[in-house]
């Protein structure tokens, strides 16, 4: 796997995934930046190359989540996704599961949720899913 490119913002990110990054690790908190947030997960929403999304501690929340969830609907490149200690209740997870469900072509295999707030049986579910996309 490539170098992982290290970013503070999520405009940044957005340069990244326009110049091809495979792993992209940003660091930034989401409140106060949601417009640039909504335009990075709208590219990677169609995005070939990034592999890696690391977003661990951006506090997401549920709004965050649910944007993600809506550009895993038609990514097929992301294999592994943290998001680690953002704040994701059942309501972004859900959407989230509800996302890699409904994507037959979804490459993800790894989803980092840990340090959230989601109920067991959903992270289950969601487990459920990834093993799926694990045996394709």
């Amino acid at each position: 796997m490539s170098n992982v490119t290290n970013v503070k913002s999520y405009d940044e990110a957005l340069g990244a995934l326009k110049k091809g990054a495979q792993n992209v690790r940003v660091r930034t908190k989401y409140t106060g930046n949601e417009q640039s947030f909504q335009k990075f997960v709208d590219a990677l929403a169609g995005n070939k190359t990034c592999k890696i999304l690391d977003l661990w501690g951006n506090g997401i929340g549920d709004s965050g989540a649910i944007a993600i969830g809506k550009s895993l609907e038609t990514n097929e490149s992301l294999t592994n996704l943290n998001l680690r200690n953002n704040n994701i209740q059942d309501t972004g997870a859900g959407a989230i599961h509800d996302a890699i469900r409904g994507n037959k072509k979804s490459a993800l295999v790894t989803l980092t949720l840990d340090e959230n707030h989601i109920d067991r049986t959903l992270l289950d579910d969601i487990a459920a899913v990834l093993e799926r996309n694990t045996s394709l």
